[in-house]
This record gives C-alpha cells, structure tokens and sequence, in this order.
C-alpha cells in the first residue's frame, strides 16, 4: 500500500521574500546573468569597503535575482554570519529565508535547508520585519515537513499560527499557507479531526485573499485525507472540484498531484484500468513555470514506474525508469529519495532483478521507518515478502508477510476507529449545529418578544410624551392667549386712565393756573405794567395750548366731526402740507371714550407724517357706511419698510393699534419705503353699547412689498 500524503509534502509555493531596505548602489548589470554569478557577484562585493554596505549591496541584488547555484549560495551564507556578527538581524533573516527557499525548491537539500533554519531559530526574536518571520516560520516547518519530522514540523506551524493570528493580517499568503501545511501534516500523524478543520480553515483564507491556486491545494489535501481514511466518496467530490478548477487555471501541478492521488485509490481499490489511466493523465498535466514542477515530475514518475510494473507493463515502466534516474541531482531529499527507491524495487521486482529489488526495498523501509509512516511501511512489508518469496527465502517472506499482515490489520482497525471516530464528530457537530440552530432560533422568539414589549413600551411612552406635548401645548397656548388678553387690557386701561390724568390736569390747568394768570394779567393791565402784561398774557396763552393738547375741548362743546377737523385745520395752519378732508359727521356714532380714542388715533398718525414722512398732501377721509365707519389717512411721502423691527416696535404704531383695537375695529398699513403710506381702519358704530373687553379680535394689516396680517 502506498501512503497518500506523502503527495502533499510536494504542495509548496515558492516563498516569497518581502524586502524593504533602499538600494545603496547599482543595480547589477543585467549581463551578469550570462556569466560567473557568484564570481562577479564576489568581485562587486569585494569592491566595497565597509560590511554594513556589501550586506545592503547583496540584499539590493537579491531583491531582483533568485539564488541560482551552489557557489551564489555559499557567497551569501558568508553575508548572512557577518550580519549576525553585526547584529543585523533583519538582514540576516532575509538571506536565511533566501537560502531555505533554494535549498528546499531548487537543490532540494532538505538536510541543509532545516540545518540553516533551525540554527537561526534562536535569534528570531531578535528580529523586527513581521513579514520576513512569517516567511521563516513557513520554511522551517517546511524543511522538518520534508525530512518527515511532522511533529516537529506541527509545532513549528503551531507556534507560526499563533503569531499570525497576534498579527492579525489575513491578507498574508503565510497565513492561510500555515493552516494548510498543519492540515497535511495532521494527517499524516492521523489526526483526522484536526486535519480536517486546519484545511477547511485554509480554504477559507485563500477563498478571503481570492488565492484560488491554494485553495484548490487545500481542497486537493482534504481530499487525500479522505481517501486515506476510506472515505472514498467524500474524497472523489473533493477531488472532482480540484480538476476542473485546476485546469481552467492553467495550474497544471496540482490536478497532477490530485490525479496521483486518484491513481492510489484505484490501486487499492484494485481498479487496474483506472489506475494507468489516471497515472497517464497525470504525467500529461505539466506546468513549467511551478517552482514544484521538478518536485511533482520526481513523484509522478516514481508513480509511474510503480504503476505501469505492478501491471506487468515493463517497457512503459523502463521508459519512466529511465526518466526517473535522469532526475538524479534532485534526489537528495528522503523524502522524494523514498519514492525513487520504492519505484526502483517495483521495477526489478518485474523485472526479475531480485537482489536490486532487494537493495532498494531495504534502503525505502529504513527511510521510511524513521518517519513512522504505517502506510509506506506497510507497501515495503509486502513488497518484501514477495522479493523474498521470489528468492525462495522462504523464512525471511513469511517475516515479512507477518509484520504486512500485523501491520495491515492494525491500521485497518485504526482507519476504521478514524472513520467511525470522524463519522462520530460530524454528527455530534451536526447534532451541536442542530442545537445551536434551535437555542438561536429561541433567540430569535425571545428577542421577537423582547422587541413587541419595548415597542409597546415606547409607544406608551410615546403617547404618554405625546399626550404631554400637546397638553404643554395646549395650556402654553391658553396661558399665551389669556397674556395676550391681559396685556391687550393692561394696555387699554392704561389709555384710559392716561385720558382721565389729562382730562383732570387740564382742568386744573384751566381752573385753577388759568384763573390766577388772568388776574395777574388783569392787575398788569391796571398797574399798566406793559412788560408783566405781555409776559402773563404769552403764559396764559401757553398754559391754554396745553389744557386744550391734554383735553380738546371741541370734543365737548363741537362734537367729534368737528372736532377732528379742528385738529385738522391747526396742523394745516402750521405746517407747510396740503391737508384733504372727506369728513362725514359722525356724533352720534360712539360713546365718548371711544371718540376720544378715535380723535387720538388721527391725531397720532398726522403727527407721525409731519415728524417722519417728509410729505407734502395727506388725504383724511371718514366715511360712514351703515353700521361701520372707514377711516383713510393717505400720504406721499417716502414710507418705511415695515419689515425692520424696529419700524415694527415704534410707540407711535402700538399706541394707535391699540386704539383701534378698544374701539375692536381693524387696522390696515400699506406702506413701502419712497411710496407713501397708507392707514386704513374699519371702526363699527354703536360699539359703547356692545362692547366686551375682547370680544372682538382686531386685526392690524400691513402691507409693505408684501402684505402681513399682525393681530
């Protein structure tokens, strides 16, 4: 029986190096190439005088050239010992990770590739590039992979897992590389579990950084462990992806390997036709610009040879053969040296040569118990016992054929624990995914239910806000409104009373200082005191202006009508403006409060005009209209702008407002500044007799570029 995952030691990627340092000089010229590599190389090392500058000089080169040689490599080991002696550790981390990649991929010096890695080990902390230890932690495990360390190689991953999860970069190639490599090496100790789990977590890395060329390894890797544990259908279905896929790729090396994989399941299942197809498959599916290719070349036709000499086919397996010995500088790997060797013996087994098949036997089963792989040693027990058998050394075949058979039973019962083992752990994990699936689902309900109650909450405490909101609203409006009446009522018992404090101090005014400035004028006129007499007379004269200013005594003795155009004519006597009147006669109209508000109104908006608008006509019409009476006071002078709120606030605008509204008519004000103005008001007769204190909202309309309405 031939073991399938030492196919997945062949699965690895280049390792690409990450170098950030300048270049300090050069670039080497591209002729080099066609020379003596390392002999220019040294020579241009050699030119330089100061350590610290060749090291970057090599480290420049290297970040466009691969190592190609034995001697290129000897050259840079001499530069990675004098960075450590430097402590340039970051440099001397580059050439390590440099010189394992060659030693792994291009010399396939496995021995050497580990001895250089884990001599380095030790200074790793030392080192600062994140990146460039990544690439370290890869290559080491890889070159224990190779030397079939695969414990020492998990724990290498192990250690390299948990640094890249500290990271926290997914975007590493290493990362999902390190899941993979775990996976294979898990199974080859048969911890299926495991493997499993460190490759579905590598494919889902690569499936994150888009890497579908390492997805499909991983996926090829879980396919082989499959088919090693017996789980022949799991593994077809994995594999089956891994060929069309592959092929779509144009990534030729690893449908070989999977094909190899199908290759020693036909075997083992004892499908003959099956098995040389799929072995020819394979060696047709090439892709020359791997870096694997020369490790799958080496296996496929270490397959090859076995396959094609096991059926009796020894031309096809001589051709192989022959191939296969060609590849000699390869060969230095145990690993890949296993393969050779377990082909060979096949091969002389057919072809009768019994004592090379032996040599070889013998040299596969030494190496590949070092790796404790049952697999492998099983196929050389039995190939043994057949060479044996064939010699007619019959003790030694039965020796043989004993540990095949012991052996053999031992990993069948242990293949079918993994099986049952694995089968086991898909369902309990099917059986927990059920269980989680139902306690969510629970979840999903609880918070459902959660959800109604807080939603029903905060709709209660939405109506409860809302309710209070509009209940605010409700009384600041009421509390705003009976303001607004209180202060309407201030305002108007303010001018009421203002009216009586003029009436009585006009009385006096005229009673008592008028009475006594007529006897001292009448005493200056005996005394014939020219002087006093004038004086008294301008005084008395005065004091009667001012009686008549705080109490017009034309509104008693004339009545309004007249008394209004009084006010009229004095205005017209002392100012420089032409006064219309369109007066109807309006007595008996109001009660005498509301004449004296009305007289009060007109005389405060000609004031206004005189003092502000620059006029020169005003128009002054009452005309009476059935049960109401239109007021019209009309100017040309320059307006004002109603919307400055200062024009807005003027006393002399507020104080006629309100004049109007205890009188509970309507005002109009159509101004605009240089268009003169305009006062309209609507005032309803017989109002001293019906009048409520806010029974009637007047309104105050200003039209201005645009008309408002201000109540």
């Amino acid at each position: 029986m031939v073991k399938l995952f030492h196919i997945l030691a062949c699965l690895i990627l280049l390792v690409r190096s990450d170098l950030s340092l300048a270049q300090t000089h050069e670039t080497v010229d591209p002729d080099f190439l066609e020379g003596d590599k390392a002999a220019i190389l040294s020579a241009g090392l050699d030119s330089i005088l100061m350590d610290d500058q060749r090291i970057s000089y090599l480290i420049s080169y290297l970040e466009n050239h691969k190592i190609q040689d034995d001697a290129t490599a000897e050259l840079i080991i001499t530069y990675k010992d004098n960075a450590i002696s430097i402590e340039q550790w970051d440099n001397a981390l580059t050439f390590v990770n440099l010189l394992g990649d060659y030693f792994i991929f291009k010399s396939i010096d496995h021995n050497r590739a580990y001895a250089l890695l884990d001599g380095f080990y030790k200074h790793l902390p030392r080192c600062k590039d994140q990146n460039q230890k990544a690439v370290f932690y890869i290559a080491y495990a890889e070159a224990a992979t190779y030397l079939q360390n695969y414990q020492t190689s998990l724990d290498i991953l192990d250690e390299a897992i948990a640094f890249l999860e500290q990271k926290q970069d997914s975007s590493l190639y290493e990362f999902g590389y390190a899941y993979l490599k775990a996976g294979e090496n898990s199974g080859k100790i048969n911890n299926i579990a495991e493997s499993v789990e460190y490759f579905e977590t590598a494919k889902k890395i690569f499936t994150h950084q888009d890497n579908q060329l390492m997805y499909l390894w991983a996926q090829n890797g879980l396919s082989q462990l499959y088919s090693r544990n017996g789980l022949y259908d799991q593994a077809k279905a994995a594999r089956q992806e891994v060929f069309e896929k592959g092929r779509d790729l144009g990534e030729y090396q690893v449908v070989a390997v999977a094909r190899l994989g199908a290759c020693t399941e036909a075997y083992l299942q004892g499908d003959a036709q099956e098995e040389l197809s799929q072995i020819r498959m394979a060696l047709a599916e090439r892709n020359e610009a791997s870096a694997l290719q020369n490790v799958v070349d080496v296996i496929t036709l270490s397959y090859a040879v076995m396959a094609y000499a096991r059926n009796g086919k020894i031309d096809s397996s001589n051709i192989y053969k022959e191939k296969l010995e060609g590849m000699e500088a390869h060969l230095k790997s145990p690993f890949l040296g296993l393969y050779r060797h377990m082909a060979l013996s096949e091969n002389a087994l057919s072809a009768n040569s019994l004592d090379k098949a032996e040599v070889h036997a013998l040299t596969a089963l030494e190496s590949v118990k070092a790796s404790n792989e049952v697999h492998n040693i099983i196929r050389l027990e039995g190939l043994l016992g057949n060479i044996y058998e064939e010699k007619g050394m019959l003790a030694k075949a039965i020796e043989h054929y004993r540990n095949y058979a012991r052996i053999k039973d031992s990993i069948d019962n242990s293949i079918s624990r993994r099986r049952y083992a694995y089968v086991q752990t898909l369902y309990e994990t099917e059986k927990k995914d059920l269980e989680i699936a139902r306690q969510r689902q629970d979840i999903v309900l609880l918070n459902a239910k959660n959800k109604e109650k807080t939603y029903w909450m905060l709709f209660g405490f939405l109506i409860l806000i809302t309710g209070s909101g509009f209940l605010w609203i409700f009384k600041s409006r009421s509390f705003a409104r009976k303001q607004h009446r209180l202060t309407e009522h201030f305002s108007q018992e303010l001018l009421r009373n203002q009216e009586i404090e003029r009436k009585h101090i006009s009385r006096e005014l005229h009673d008592g200082i008028g009475q006594q400035l007529t006897l001292i004028t009448k005493r200056a006129r005996d005394l014939q005191h020219q002087e006093l007499l004038q004086l008294s007379q301008q005084t008395l004269e005065e004091v009667r202006a001012v009686s008549r200013g705080l109490r017009p005594p034309a509104l008693d003795q004339l009545g309004l009508t007249e008394a209004i155009r009084h006010l009229i004519c004095d205005f017209d006597e002392k100012y420089n403006i032409i006064f219309t009147t369109e007066l109807d006669w309006i007595d008996a109209c109001f009660d005498k409060e509301s004449n004296v508000n009305l007289y009060r109104f007109i005389q405060e908006a000609i004031t206004n005009i005189v003092k502000h608008a620059d006029a020169t006509e005003v128009l002054i019409a009452l005309e009476l209209n059935a049960n109401k009476l239109s007021v019209l006071i009309k100017d040309n002078g320059k307006g004002f702008d109603y919307g400055n709120k200062q024009q807005q606030h003027s006393l002399g605008l507020k104080t006629m407002k309100e004049r109007v509204k205890m009188m509970c008519g309507e005002l109009e004000v159509i101004t605009s500044p240089n268009k003169g103005t305009t006062i309209k008001a609507i005032l309803y007769r017989n109002y001293g007799q019906t009048k409520h204190i806010g029974s009637r909202r007047p309104s105050l309309v200003v039209e201005g570029i645009g008309g408002r309405t201000l109540g």
